[in-house]
């Protein structure tokens, strides 16, 4: 393990760091008085001040955790695009398409690697002819759908343009409700490209529909911004925007890092994503449904010819947990199952008639034609 370094910082420059920094509270730290100046742990100050530091032969380097709105703007800038194609869809007379002229259909994207992959909504793409993007600089591409998919909503397009500046995705785990984001993308109409919003990331593990949970966020989300990042204040991906409520003010739904990294590495490795099945249809509860906390499990209403399951589970059983994962919603259960790959062994347990059945199956693989 490597040992923290106990580095003594001088009195000038902890201030200048607390001089651009607003808090709303206080610690103590231990101080020392050398010809008059003050000297603090380094160590005892950078998580409460937000700023890391890198220590070289002769100094240190401090850099701050969160960069400002136009800090962060400057640095995704570039690896957000815009969508542009003939869509069927489109009627003429739809209000927020107004301004562009009938049959015109665009959304957002980010660029994920500087050989130009592009992600975005599946479906910002599903409908278009012929998908061109468009960059920072205004020089439009086109575009390749490689891959779609639309359970999870998320596609992949591929421009011949390299040298792109790809944005990092965050680690699932650094993301929080609370934490401040911008939302980033071309509402409306293509005159505002790379329009930002504010917000916070307002909950997590939404239900929104039976599919897959997003995150919640307050950052506004109208049409056009889907396909579009939503970055944290380092600069990070922690989402793909992807629906606003209408008629609802700040309740907005964001495709989570979790599920695009699911997403892109099962694609880098398979060329689609390789689901799990268990051979199980489910009935979520009342609770769920109506978005309570539920512990009830998830009922099974039909169990499949073809599941590994047959023999075992039966219609009106419940199912508990997949292995030490409680499931108590469809969502909740999809979301689980991301976590395997077909072929792997888990252990179900289901409650039946008040008693508790376990059983370990191996997960088949998804088809399509199913």
């Amino acid at each position: 393990m490597k040992k923290s370094a106990k580095v003594w910082l001088v009195g000038f420059i902890v201030i200048f760091i607390l001089s651009n920094i607003v808090f709303a509270q206080s610690i103590t730290v231990t101080s020392k008085e050398i010809d008059g100046k003050t000297y603090v742990d380094i160590d005892s100050l950078k998580d409460f001040l937000n700023f890391d530091y890198t220590k070289t032969q002769n100094s240190l380097i401090i850099q701050k955790k969160d960069l400002s709105i136009s800090e962060v703007i400057d640095k995704v800038n570039k690896s957000v695009v815009a969508i542009i194609g003939d869509s069927k869809k489109i009627k003429a007379d739809d209000f927020y398409y107004s301004k562009i002229p009938a049959g015109l259909s665009h959304g957002s994207g980010v660029v994920i690697d500087k050989n130009g992959l592009i992600l975005t909504n599946n479906h910002v793409v599903e409908d278009l002819k012929q998908p061109y993007v468009i960059f920072y600089d205004a020089k439009a591409y086109k575009a390749t759908v490689l891959y779609r998919d639309k359970e999870i909503d998320l596609a992949i397009l591929k421009v011949n343009r390299s040298n792109l500046t790809p944005i990092e995705i965050e680690n699932p785990k650094n993301i929080y409700v609370g934490q401040e984001v911008l939302a980033i993308g071309t509402p409306l109409f293509l005159g505002w490209r790379n329009s930002v919003t504010k917000g916070i990331i307002s909950g997590l593990n939404r239900p929104v529909d039976e599919v897959y949970t997003f995150l919640q966020t307050d950052a506004s989300i109208n049409p056009g911004n889907s396909g579009g990042p939503l970055v944290n204040m380092q600069g990070k991906l922690v989402g793909i925007n992807t629906l606003g409520i209408n008629y609802w003010q700040g309740i907005n739904f964001v495709i989570p890092a979790e599920n695009i990294l699911y997403f892109l590495d099962h694609y880098k490795k398979f060329g689609k994503i390789k689901r799990c099945y268990l051979g199980l249809e489910f009935e979520d509860s009342w609770l769920s449904y109506v978005g309570l906390p539920s512990n009830l499990g998830l009922k099974i209403i039909d169990v499949k010819a073809d599941s590994p399951l047959k023999g075992f589970a039966q219609e009106n059983d419940i199912l508990i947990t997949i292995d030490s994962y409680p499931i108590n919603s469809i969502a909740e259960y999809n979301q689980t199952l991301m976590k395997y790959l077909p072929g792997d062994k888990v252990k179900i347990k289901i409650k039946r008639n008040g008693k508790i059945l376990e059983k370990e199956v191996i997960l088949k693989e998804w088809s399509t034609s199913k």
